[in-house]
């Protein structure tokens, strides 16, 4: 592993690029330490706990499961529904109908905390990350407070989009098991199970004791190997130049690469700005 000593400038200046990006709570200089101090494959698990929350804007072909149409709500909410899909469907960033919560609370020390006060979710979002499965609001108003009690709940990918079904906000009590939070853990079963024959065992996505999925503790660590392997070739004029010939643009008049994430995405951006190389496709 890299040291302080042998980190080159490009990679001191991804670990601040991602420490500026995560928003912590509180937002102090204790909260701004601990970041910081952290190796990198540390750090893109700290990102990618905060940035999965959002979703990217890119077109994605839309499904509706039954577990929604059924839904005894579906009829007065479906032309509210069918206006956030088509917003899928072209490609609009959708993130006014997302939670406003990560855009303040994305790291806290508390949910790495030894004592007992750690709260593992404090900084995570608990239905996505055992489920997978994103809420969205059917208005985009600018606070909580303004917003309707009904969302829809989807599965996401880089290419599709698919609606599992529609809650309000009684599914994310935690204190007690609530008809709405055991309707989506039987929506959540039964896609996990569908197509496995008979008698099989079926395993859900793993999470760590830390609250991350390990799908992502390890999506972490690869995008941390990709980086340390291919930094030292960015000072090699040819490999660089080959980025250009790959992606069939002009080579920029002084290439300069520099690190960095876009939503999910590990990507190495031009210092000019005009040319971003996806290195690695993130989840969605």
């Amino acid at each position: 592993m890299r040291t302080a000593t042998t980190e080159t400038s490009r990679l001191r200046d991804f670990r601040k690029c991602l420490t500026r990006k995560i928003p912590r709570f509180p937002n102090n200089k204790a909260s701004l330490q601990m970041l910081e101090a952290k190796s990198l494959p540390a750090l893109l698990v700290d990102y990618g706990n905060w940035a999965i929350r959002y979703i990217a804007p890119r077109p994605r072909e839309v499904f509706v499961e039954r577990t929604a149409v059924n839904d005894r709500r579906w009829s007065s909410l479906e032309a509210d529904i069918r206006a956030l899909l088509r917003k899928v469907k072209s490609g609009d960033d959708i993130t006014p109908h997302l939670s406003h919560v990560q855009h303040t609370r994305g790291f806290t020390p508390a949910a790495s905390s030894q004592g007992p006060g750690a709260d593992r979710w404090a900084d995570k979002d608990r239905v996505l990350n055992s489920m997978g499965y994103h809420h969205l609001h059917l208005d985009a108003a600018p606070t909580k407070d303004m917003r309707s009690d009904d969302m829809v709940f989807a599965h996401v990918t880089r290419f599709a989009f698919t609606v599992v079904g529609i809650f309000d906000h009684s599914v994310f009590e935690t204190s007690a098991m609530t008809a709405e939070s055991q309707r989506l853990w039987e929506i959540f079963n039964e896609r996990t199970t569908r197509g496995a024959p008979p008698g099989a065992l079926v395993f859900p996505p793993p999470i760590a004791g830390s609250g991350h999925p390990v799908q992502l503790r390890m999506i972490a660590a690869s995008y941390a190997r990709t980086v340390f392997a291919v930094d030292p070739k960015l000072d090699d004029k040819s490999y660089v130049n080959g980025l250009y010939a790959q992606a069939g643009v002009p080579v920029s008049a002084q290439p300069q690469m520099r690190w960095r994430m876009h939503y999910m995405d590990l990507c190495l951006v031009d210092k000019s700005e005009t040319c971003v190389f996806v290195l690695r496709a993130g989840p969605n």
